[in-house]
């Protein structure tokens, strides 16, 4: 499961596995190579816990996801809890409040359309 998911989370990023690799040396100053990258992802190796934090932080996934303990990986699965949370509040408010917090959040998509 682990490999699978690693190799997932790296294509969905386009990454190849030097490319991977070069990223976790650069910023954990450790020595994987797009070999081990290799193993990992064919199930012929199984990584230190370490590595695996430090991989889940390069791919911006969460550990749990790498380990197939979650089906979505940490960021998606906290963007859709928000959306969620978001959307029940707004269902909660009268339709004049739900049109004043939409005019809102437009002006501020225009201003960031203009950065």
């Amino acid at each position: 499961m682990f490999g699978q998911n690693l190799r997932k989370a790296r294509t969905e990023k386009g990454l190849t596995l030097e490319k991977l690799a070069e990223i976790y040396n650069q910023r954990f100053g450790g020595g994987l190579s797009k070999g081990t990258l290799s193993k990992y992802e064919n199930e012929k190796q199984e990584p230190m816990i370490s590595v695996v934090a430090n991989l889940a932080t390069v791919l911006n996934v969460s550990v749990d996801y790498l380990l197939g303990k979650n089906d979505e990986p940490e960021v998606y699965a906290e963007k859709k809890q928000n959306r969620e949370r978001i959307m029940s509040m707004l269902e909660q408010l009268s339709e004049e409040r739900r049109k004043t917090i939409e005019n809102l959040i437009v002006l501020e998509w225009k201003q960031q359309q203009k950065k």
